[in-house]
């Protein structure tokens, strides 16, 4: 056997870059999973908020049960609502999505908490 393979490598100064952003690529991803974590546990519990469909956010209509989102910006891009009874129009909502929602939806008033 001859010596081992690794001892055969000849470092460049290439070989070190792509060590360095390797290494920079991890501890960056490791550093912002810790920073965001906190910011996802204070978007709202799924169900926990009746919203008025006119002036919620993304992140508020996301909290509706079955509602992601492409969904909310659909629901966005659909505005202003007289009657909850319109989000039939939405591809995506029939009339009996649009029932399971009303518990959760409102086009008046503020957003609320529901617990």
């Amino acid at each position: 056997m001859g010596s081992a393979w690794w001892k055969q490598i000849r470092l460049t100064p290439a070989m070190g870059v792509a060590v360095a952003v390797l290494v920079a690529g991890f501890a960056g991803k490791w550093l912002l999973q810790d920073a965001t974590a906190p910011a996802a546990s204070t978007s709202p519990a799924e169900g926990s908020l009746r919203v008025n469909l006119n002036t919620a956010t993304l992140t508020e209509l996301e909290s509706i049960p079955g509602i992601g989102q492409s969904l909310a910006k659909l629901i966005v891009s659909h505005r202003p609502y007289i009657s909850v009874d319109q989000l039939v129009a939405i591809r995506g909502l029939g009339e009996s999505s649009v029932e399971a929602l009303r518990p959760f939806v409102k086009t008046e008033g503020e957003t609320e908490k529901l617990r």
